[in-house]
């Protein structure tokens, strides 16, 4: 994974690794996957992504409710079938919790017990 504060080219380094080791990139930026906020949050373009895959980027619409869990459920398929093309999934963002889920997967193993409920969490 490459993680890191804002602005310290994390994307550059994790387009250079997922060409490196035949990877593709998952954005773990929690406002990166925001449609139409490319601007503010730096979003990578099609030119700097020079060939690679990127996931979880301007996917659904600001107006959405989001968190850990759902980002979670997103992206485990998405990982596992970048494997399944034996390719790396290469790890790029700055919002830490999405980060460690990922990573090492307490979130969905407490994420089990609950269930998204509209805005709030229930068990």
């Amino acid at each position: 994974a490459v993680y890191g504060v804002y602005w310290n080219r994390k994307t550059k380094l994790g387009i250079e690794l997922a060409k490196k080791y035949n990877g593709e990139v998952i954005s773990a930026d929690s406002m990166q996957i925001y449609k139409g906020l490319d601007i503010i949050t730096n979003t990578v373009t099609e030119e700097e992504a020079d060939g690679i895959k990127h996931h979880c980027i301007s996917y659904i619409s600001s107006e959405e409710q989001y968190n850990v869990i759902r980002y979670i459920e997103h992206t485990l398929p998405i990982i596992e079938n970048i494997f399944e093309q034996g390719k790396t999934p290469i790890i790029v963002g700055g919002t830490a919790y999405y980060v460690e889920a990922l990573l090492w997967e307490f979130t969905l193993n407490d994420c089990s017990k609950l269930s998204y409920a509209g805005n709030e969490l229930s068990e």
